[in-house]
């Protein structure tokens, strides 16, 4: 039942304040040219501190009921741009240094957005395993307060089934149907003066909140070896506050996820709370 928790918690999408006067300075750097021109991908590239030239390292904090709380240090590496039919690629590295754990991914620039996908390739006792790919805006610029956008959406039928064994006799079947996004919605609420450990920023706070369900069918095998039968689903809600400042990057970032696990015998809940924090910037190795 553990990995199934946790292949349905896949599926879910992610310091003091003081209020500030005034928006964030647009920082002048970097280049977004000028004469009325349409931004291009480098340029807002560069806006949302995405720069090919970035090593910055960041204090990292996960808490789970069920597994405590892992607290570590990231450094994160943004590699050189890839631009392909007018999209940017950036892929980026995040080394936990005392975990060691590494993590690759890509964000994506086309025009005046910045995005990336979430996908989640799900384990099958089927030949040809589903693939759940969502695309998620982080943020268009230029940042103002008020500005709204929808950041994810879609929706996808699923044909897998899998296998967990409760004991000797008797395994779990789950048969997955569908994913969907039911709402979500982002906003830059406002502008902050924030401390963190790196020191204090004027930045933009982007709130996103998400609400999505899974749709499955249980049985067992031998049928009936458990009181566990019948069409269910598992519901996600996803909370993401996010301190950015333009020409530096990703200052804070806060978010709190939950998922209700439910079943013909009741239901579990997980709420996982992640922390973020910027602490310097560091020299490319």
């Amino acid at each position: 039942m553990k990995r199934l928790f946790l292949v349905l918690l896949a599926l879910s999408v992610v310091a003091g304040c003081r209020r500030s006067t005034t928006p964030p300075e647009d920082g002048g750097g970097g280049g977004g040219g000028g004469g009325g021109a349409g931004p291009t991908p480098e340029s807002t590239a560069v806006y949302f501190g995405v720069r090919t030239d970035s090593a910055l390292v960041y204090w990292d904090s996960i808490y789970s009921p069920s597994r405590g709380t892992a607290v570590d240090t990231v450094l994160t590496i943004f590699h050189s741009y890839i631009s392909s039919g007018g999209e940017l690629r950036v892929p980026h590295t995040d080394t936990f240094l005392i975990s060691h754990r590494v993590l690759k991914d890509t964000l994506y620039v086309k025009g005046d957005t910045l995005y990336q996908y979430y996908t989640l390739v799900i384990d099958t006792t089927g030949p040809s395993p589903d693939t759940i790919r969502l695309k998620n805006i982080i943020g268009i610029k230029p940042l103002t307060v008020g500005k709204t956008w929808t950041p994810i959406s879609g929706k996808q039928s699923l044909n897998d089934t899998l296998k967990y064994p409760l004991m000797p006799t008797c395994t779990l079947m789950v048969r997955l149907d569908s994913f969907r996004i039911d709402s979500s919605r982002a906003k830059v609420i406002d502008s902050l003066t924030i401390t963190v450990p790196g020191g204090s920023f004027s930045t933009f706070r982007i709130a996103y909140n998400r609400h999505a369900k899974a749709f499955y069918n249980l049985s067992t095998k031998p049928l009936g070896c458990l009181p566990i039968s019948g069409d269910t689903n598992a519901t996600f809600d996803s909370w993401d506050t996010l301190h950015i400042k333009p020409y530096f990057g990703a200052v804070l970032i806060a978010g709190k996820d939950s998922i209700q696990f439910n079943t013909n015998f009741g239901s579990q809940i997980e709420v996982l709370r992640r922390y973020r924090a910027y602490v310097r910037k560091a020299p490319r190795p």
